[in-house]
């Protein structure tokens, strides 16, 4: 009888212990879901292409393109373009974060393109086949407190 009581009270407390550790609200599968989005990430340093199944691609100050940590060779006329680019999401991400809210979880804020920035999303897209696959990302435009 001991035994028992002892196997039901360890039942009913790992099952409280469980619904305890769970998400509120769905929240952990909503930001898990977020976070698989195709988007463009824009921090301080980099602006990051993200689009699941595919590698990260990301994109230096200096027009550089990487992709899954491999930087592509590319003529001078791209890293132009790329560079551009660059620059027109970094003055956006700053605009953004000017304007937004503070937000102690440090999470990113979407923003809206600019004709600018179209423009070049869209050149860039043409010259370089590699990025083609990040096209849908474009339409996720995130700017990064960090």
């Amino acid at each position: 009888m001991k035994k028992t009581l002892v196997a039901w009270f360890s039942l009913v407390s790992l099952c409280l212990l469980l619904a305890a550790c769970g998400a509120r609200d769905g929240a952990a599968s909503s930001s898990r879901a977020e976070r698989g989005k195709p988007r463009v990430s824009v921090d301080s340093m980099t602006v990051m292409l993200r689009r699941a199944p595919a590698a990260n691609a990301s994109i230096g100050p200096d027009g550089s393109l990487r992709i899954d940590d491999i930087e592509l060779p590319l003529p001078q006329a791209q890293r132009t373009q790329l560079q551009q680019l660059f620059m027109h999401l970094q003055m956006q991400r700053q605009r953004t974060l000017e304007t937004a809210a503070p937000d102690p979880n440090m999470r990113s804020v979407g923003f809206a393109t600019t004709p600018e920035i179209s423009a070049l999303q869209s050149a860039v897209l043409h010259d370089i086949p590699s990025l083609q696959p990040y096209q849908e990302s474009f339409g996720n435009l995130q700017a990064e407190r960090r």
